[in-house]
Order: C-alpha cells, then sequence, then structure tokens
C-alpha cells in the first residue's frame, strides 16, 4: 500500500521543493523577506546566514519570486571556491558575456561598466558564501565600493552557513563588514512551529485530518532541534513506521522507530 493511500492522501508529502501550498510562512521568514527588501531599496548589501536545512533556500526563493522580472535581473553565483579572477570571470558568464582579456582590475571594470549599462537593476546573489576564499571576499569589497556617492551598479545577497558572519567581521574585511546593511540569521522552527509546519505540509498533501499526534512533534522537535530539512526527513520516515505498524495516525513510538531507522543506514 501507498504512504498517499495509508493516510487518505491525495499528493505525495513533504515535496522536495515547497510548493505555495505547503509553504509554512513563518514570523522568522516574513521578517527576512521584509528585511531583504529593505536592503534592496536603501541600496545596502544584505548578509543572510543560517545553518545548513534551515531554510535559506525557501527564503531566497521567496525573495526572488517577489521581484518584478521587468525591473530586475537576478544574478545567482554558487561555484564559491573559484579563485578571485575566475570569480569575477563567473559573474561575467553568469551574464552571458564573453571573458575578459585584460587584468582582473580591467575586468572587474568591464562587468561594472556593463551592469550600469542595464535597463534592469541587477541583484547579485552568491549563495554557499561562507566557502569564498578570502581573496574573493576583498574582491567583492572592491567591486561594491566603486559606487561613491551613486547608487551601486549592483544590489548583493550574500548567503552561507554561520561562519560567513564571523569571517566578515574579521578585521581583514572590516571595509566590507561595515558595507553590509542588513544582516540576518534564520533560526530554526521552534516547538509551536513545528506543529504548523507539519500541518501545512499535510493540509497541501490533502489530509483532512491532523495526522502528527502531540507527543509526535514534541519527539520529533526533541530529535531535529527545529532543523527544517530534519524535521521533514524525520516525519516522513515516522509517516512509514506508522504506515508499517497498521497506525492512521503517527505517535512517538513511530517517531523513535524512525530515528532508529535513520540512525541505522
Amino acid at each position: 500500500m501507498k504512504l498517499e493511500e495509508h493516510f487518505a492522501l491525495s499528493r505525495p508529502p513533504f515535496p522536495k521543493a515547497a510548493t505555495a501550498a505547503s509553504l509554512s510562512r513563518t514570523a522568522a521568514l516574513e521578517h527576512a523577506l521584509k528585511r531583504l527588501r529593505f536592503a534592496l531599496e536603501r541600496d545596502t548589501i544584505a548578509l543572510l546566514v543560517a545553518e545548513s536545512g534551515c531554510g535559506k533556500s525557501t527564503v531566497l526563493f521567496e525573495f526572488l519570486q517577489s521581484l518584478d522580472a521587468a525591473n530586475y535581473n537576478v544574478l545567482s553565483v554558487s561555484l564559491t571556491t573559484l579563485k578571485p579572477f575566475s570569480f569575477i570571470s563567473q559573474l561575467l558568464a553568469t551574464m552571458g558575456l564573453p571573458s575578459h582579456r585584460g587584468t582582473k582590475g580591467e575586468t572587474a571594470t568591464a562587468l561594472l561598466r556593463h551592469l550600469r549599462s542595464l535597463a534592469k537593476r541587477s541583484v547579485v546573489l552568491v549563495d554557499e558564501a561562507h566557502l569564498l576564499p578570502d581573496s574573493c571576499l576583498e574582491d567583492l569589497r572592491l567591486l561594491t565600493a566603486d559606487n561613491l556617492d551613486r547608487l551601486s551598479p549592483f544590489s548583493l545577497i550574500l548567503v552561507g552557513q554561520p561562519i560567513l558572519r564571523d569571517r566578515i567581521g574579521q578585521p581583514q574585511h572590516y571595509a566590507l563588514w561595515q558595507r553590509i546593511g542588513v544582516r540576518l540569521r534564520l533560526p530554526p522552527l521552534a516547538e509551536h512551529e513545528i506543529t504548523l509546519f507539519l500541518d501545512r505540509h499535510m493540509q497541501a498533501a490533502g489530509a483532512t485530518t491532523r495526522i502528527f499526534e502531540p507527543p509526535a512533534v514534541s519527539e520529533i522537535f526533541h530529535h531535529t532541534r527545529g532543523i527544517h530539512r530534519l524535521v521533514q526527513n524525520i516525519a516522513l520516515d515516522a509517516m512509514l513506521a506508522a504506515m508499517s505498524a497498521d497506525k492512521k495516525t503517527v505517535d512517538s513510538r513511530a517517531v523513535q522507530q524512525a530515528v532508529v531507522d535513520m540512525d541505522a543506514t
């Protein structure tokens, strides 16, 4: 028997990418979206950090979806282990421009000149930025220092794990740290938010009754500490455990079995 049939669902639960129906709009998500829009309006750099699995991708997706495509051009770069010159060249490649044959400074100048010539405002999103070499962070400082008193040639959003904040806070990157006007850290889910998170996913999958019992939610929180991705993984395995035990709801024992099964693999 399939999971959907056992729990009377019309769709598979916990899709890999959150849909509008399954998205739990927590206070942290709404706050992050509001602050990112503020950074865009104020022409300042935004820094977004969170532990792996705490919803960075969801926040970014929702933020980028909210941008008017007629006015904004998004450049997403995640090859953050590249050397400095290759990093700037990657920005050019992302924009569909040929590699510049000059020095790094000349390449950066050509990049900025092109960005200023565009009718749309460019938003440069650097994901996994905690992997950037120090020299690349310095290059970003130089690129963002180009504006003097003018509007900067692009909006910059740096995204990564919490170590990114620590690294940029080091003395050698102080000038870049000063230019960051919005600093965000996404927290994990609180226990009461896990209930809403699971209910939202179950409703999106077509559930008409509550599937996760309160003790099961507490057990999930205990084992995940509210990290979104872990919540989903354990919740899905707990549903499988409950189905194997021929239970129509997920109780704490099903969650405990799911944790045992996950640890055994």
